[in-house]
């Protein structure tokens, strides 16, 4: 088990749907509610970094858990399998996943992407 003591925390942001975008995107397409898109559009860019620093600026992130782990592996691990403890969660959170970002104790910001992490620039 890990010692809290040791770890460092991460914060945590997702890109999250309320009840009325999922209804407009199910009348409309996925490209009708636009940070849904925002979130599409990166899971296959070459360019997760920019584009997800646009979305961030637009606001299309929430401040969802803090994550108390050894580094930005360990934050995948623990946001995707525990253990419960080492999370933080501050509204509904789902397993991170792409185009999720992490940002380190020093304040730079990763975009989970299909193989790894991404700088935020």
């Amino acid at each position: 088990m890990r010692s809290n003591e040791l770890n460092k925390t991460y914060k945590i942001y997702q890109i999250q749907l309320s009840d009325a975008d999922v209804d407009m995107i199910n009348d409309k397409g996925h490209n009708s509610v636009p940070h849904h898109k925002a979130k599409l559009d990166m899971q296959f860019s070459d360019n997760m970094g920019s584009q997800a620093k646009d979305a961030f600026d637009k606001g299309y992130y929430t401040h969802v858990a803090n994550i108390n782990a050894d580094g930005l592996e360990d934050v995948f691990h623990v946001g995707n399998m525990g253990p419960e403890e080492n999370i933080e969660r501050l509204t509904k959170m789902h397993s991170l996943s792409v185009a999720d970002i992490v940002e380190d104790p020093n304040g730079v910001k990763h975009v989970v992407a299909n193989s790894g992490f991404a700088k935020v620039d």
